[in-house]
């Protein structure tokens, strides 16, 4: 469409084609003379919204510019949704003269769809099951030897307590060999004189420890 341009939407113009190249092909870059909002599409570069040199301008350019006028704030990365379903990114930013009226406004419109798919599928390929709080376990221990693994569960234990063994009560020190006990720690060679050790007890308190807590269960 041939129409006279401002001096500055000429030089957006010349910005415009190059902006869209840089970007790719899921962006739309569009230049609107805002002097003629019924035919306000003046260049378009990409094709995300399927319009054409010589379209309107938005509803929302209509409304922004009714409700704000020549104080029309740019608006950047807002959600579209199209038709057909395709989700975009947009953002509008006008163009002002030398005395700050808004005479035309440059729009850019990513099409995200691609990308949100894409994310979704990542989520289902990554997500793990959620375990309820009986389930719950802790952070899985990878090491070379099960002595490690042990002495890595013991201090985990004592230090989730926020205690020093020295204030522990038997409540407390009997609580803790409870959780040890819950996770099989005492399955391992050593454990109870490890145990009793850290937690500055003998290894007969810690076999009745652990009677306590299996004739509890019974």
């Amino acid at each position: 469409m041939e129409r006279e341009m401002h001096s500055y939407l000429r030089a957006v113009l010349q910005s415009a084609e190059g902006l869209s190249l840089m970007l790719g092909s899921r962006y739309e870059v569009i230049l609107h003379d805002l002097s003629h909002v019924e035919s306000s599409i003046v260049a378009i570069y990409g094709n995300v919204t399927n319009r054409n040199v010589g379209g309107p301008a938005t509803n929302y350019l209509l409304q922004l510019l009714k409700t704000y006028g020549d104080e029309a704030p740019n608006s950047l990365n807002y959600r579209n949704v199209m038709p057909d379903g395709r989700v975009l990114r947009s953002s509008t930013i006008f163009i002002r003269d030398e005395e700050g009226h808004i005479i035309g406004s440059l729009c850019i419109n990513q099409d995200l769809t691609d990308f949100i798919v894409a994310s979704k599928l990542t989520q289902e390929l990554t997500a793990f099951q959620q375990p309820s709080t009986e389930e719950k376990h802790a952070e899985e221990i990878f090491a070379h030897d099960i002595t490690d693994v042990m002495r890595d569960m013991v201090r985990t234990e004592l230090e989730l307590l926020q205690k020093p063994v020295a204030y522990m009560q038997k409540e407390d020190k009997l609580a803790v060999v409870q959780r040890m006990e819950d996770k099989g720690i005492f399955g391992v060679k050593g454990a109870v004189e490890y145990v009793a050790e850290r937690l500055g007890v003998t290894n007969y308190t810690v076999y009745n420890y652990l009677k306590e807590i299996r004739c509890a269960k019974r």
